[in-house]
């Protein structure tokens, strides 16, 4: 599984900046052209879904007065339980260009596949480090891999590959850009 499939691409903020300004039909194109080939992915990432809860409780509600509610891994407050919801957590898998610098991180992403299904984030996440939670290992024994969708179906899908192809893309349009800059003065 790969851990980090990040490459660096140095300027691409500033280049679609001007993209945006001078030629946007271009920077439309290029965009469709990477969310094309990020597709697959999507689409493996929400048939690994499982179409029934993880574990046997997922869907119980837990009401216990004065709980405090729980949080996605991206921060957002879901109430007092991370309830599973297939169809939910399918068509919450989005692509989506760009996003900001996080905390701690010298670099931002130009293009990302995640989930923004509390649950399947949680699901996909459990038990990345070490952990005696028995919930951690019974999902552990059952969904082998501390990936189980997103990872899982990029590496299914020849990562790298993907990965080079859309540098590639970047690239190509950065160049036709340069060219209708330079064809124009």
């Amino acid at each position: 599984m790969a851990d980090d499939f990040s490459v660096a691409i140095y300027g691409l903020v500033q280049t679609k900046r001007l993209m945006r300004e001078l030629e946007p039909e271009l920077l439309k194109e290029m965009n469709r052209e990477i969310k094309e080939s990020l597709e697959p992915v999507a689409e493996r990432a929400k048939r690994l879904i499982p179409s029934s809860p993880p574990l046997s409780g997922w869907n119980r509600a837990i009401h216990n007065p004065g709980s405090r509610p729980s949080y996605s891994p991206y921060g957002r407050r879901v109430g007092n339980k991370l309830e599973w919801n297939t169809q939910e957590a399918r068509s919450q898998i989005l692509i989506s260009a760009g996003g900001r610098r996080g905390r701690g991180r010298a670099t931002s992403a130009a293009w990302r596949i995640r989930s923004m299904n509390p649950a399947a984030a949680a699901f996909e996440l459990m038990g990345r480090g070490k952990s005696n939670v028995a919930m951690v290992k019974n999902v552990g024994r059952r969904y082998p891999g501390t990936g189980r969708v997103l990872y899982r179906a990029f590496d299914e899908l020849g990562g790298d590959r993907i990965v080079r192809n859309v540098v590639k893309t970047i690239k190509r349009f950065e160049t036709e850009f340069q060219r209708r800059l330079e064809a124009g003065r």
